[in-house]
């Protein structure tokens, strides 16, 4: 693949996860439209939203079974056209049961595959870390934009004001579908078991597992900065104001990962970043004004998108067919779901302050489990 295939494969692949997880971002500005403008209660509305990130997750688990079987533009068109279709529904709907069903499909079928797909596309690029830091600003923009003018649309439109960007979205992708690389079983995974040893693919597995117990600690964390800036007596306007900052900052974090990807190395890297992260997580206790907690939450949001690429990076590196890598959303999204049951099962009424320690020490032992298989992992390439 020369380099100018590659840049036109690795912006369709970009296209296509943010095509799919755009509603993750979105999920919160959804809700809120749900209960205000369909009338639902809060629990209905948050079993709505538990029914579509159950469905990506799903799809992403069910990707190994697809993702070297069928060609790849035919999965990305599959998927956003039910991306498409599915939000078209949810827009002209207002049936609570209806609703669950139509997200819960459109997830599995629709948003889950675009996201899946997207990220084993970039994994199996030259430039895996890199590009997967490309990848997490994309959505960074995406995401910040989305904070911007969904809730506007949504006031406006009710939830069509949702689902119709999600639609426009998947409309733009179609563009650049074909840019992405027609990798069938015959020519991805035989060409990628010429280069791979046996028994290295318990690599990502482990790379996976890590992911699953580092989201166990940074998405419950996140989760519950709200609940915390209310603790603190910050005004929800201001918690609102600081997030939407964070967030739009944070893309400092993937374009450094970018940037130092192939210049330092990844434990290093990760390891630093992770430290730090316990460290701002530690933090957020006691009393603090609306800087300390902005700049707190855009350390913390910062210091996760910057070792995000290069934990997906590691899974990508040791599996070149892309049957690891499309389990990479479900291993985040698996470990932000975790990570919630354990703390309301461990926290008592509002005890906030053992939400920073379960996630610091969950944080702290994705640390050693990373430095452990990074060893392994650099005496098998030896």
């Amino acid at each position: 693949m020369n380099q100018t295939d590659q840049n036109s494969e690795v912006i369709a692949a970009i296209l296509v996860g943010c095509a799919g997880v755009f509603m993750v971002f979105g999920m919160p500005f959804f809700v809120g439209g749900i209960i205000s403008e369909l009338g639902f209660s809060q629990s209905q509305a948050n079993l709505i939203s538990s029914a579509e990130i159950a469905g990506m997750s799903l799809s992403s688990l069910m990707g190994i079974f697809w993702i070297g079987r069928f060609k790849w533009q035919k999965i990305a068109y599959f998927g956003l056209g039910v991306i498409i279709i599915g939000n078209l529904i949810s827009s002209l709907i207002a049936d609570f049961q209806t609703l669950v069903i139509i997200r819960f499909l459109t997830g599995l079928l629709g948003h889950g595959v675009g996201f899946a797909l997207g990220v084993a596309a970039i994994g199996r690029t030259k430039n895996p870390d890199k590009n997967f830091a490309y990848s997490v600003a994309s959505q960074v923009i995406m995401g910040s934009i989305t904070a911007l003018i969904v809730p506007v649309t949504i006031a406006k439109y009710g939830i069509a004001g949702m689902c119709v960007p999600a639609m426009l979205i998947a409309l733009l992708t179609l563009l650049f579908v074909n840019k992405l690389t027609d990798s069938a079983k015959n020519n991805v995974q035989e060409s990628a078991a010429a280069t791979t040893p046996k028994g290295i693919l318990i690599l990502p597995l482990i790379g996976l597992f890590i992911m699953v117990i580092w989201q166990m600690g940074v998405g419950p964390f996140f989760n519950n900065l709200v609940p915390f800036g209310l603790s603190i007596n910050l005004k929800a306007e201001e918690i609102g104001t600081a997030l939407f900052l964070s967030t739009g900052l944070s893309i400092i974090g993937p374009l450094a990962a970018s940037a130092l990807a192939s210049k330092i190395n990844r434990s290093v890297a990760i390891s630093s970043a992770l430290i730090l992260q316990i460290i701002i997580v530690i933090s957020f206790q006691g009393d603090m004004d609306w800087y300390g907690f902005t700049i707190r939450a855009i350390l913390f949001q910062t210091s996760w998108n910057f070792v995000g690429p290069f934990l997906m990076g590691m899974v990508a590196n040791v599996d070149k067919t892309g049957q690891y890598s499309v389990l990479i959303p479900a291993s985040q999204l698996g470990g932000i779901s975790i990570g919630h049951v354990v703390i309301a099962s461990l926290i008592q009424g509002n005890n906030l302050a053992l939400v920073n320690y379960f996630c610091a020490g969950v944080i702290l032992i994705s640390i050693l489990l990373y430095l452990l298989s990074s060893k392994q992992l650099n005496k098998i390439n030896q």
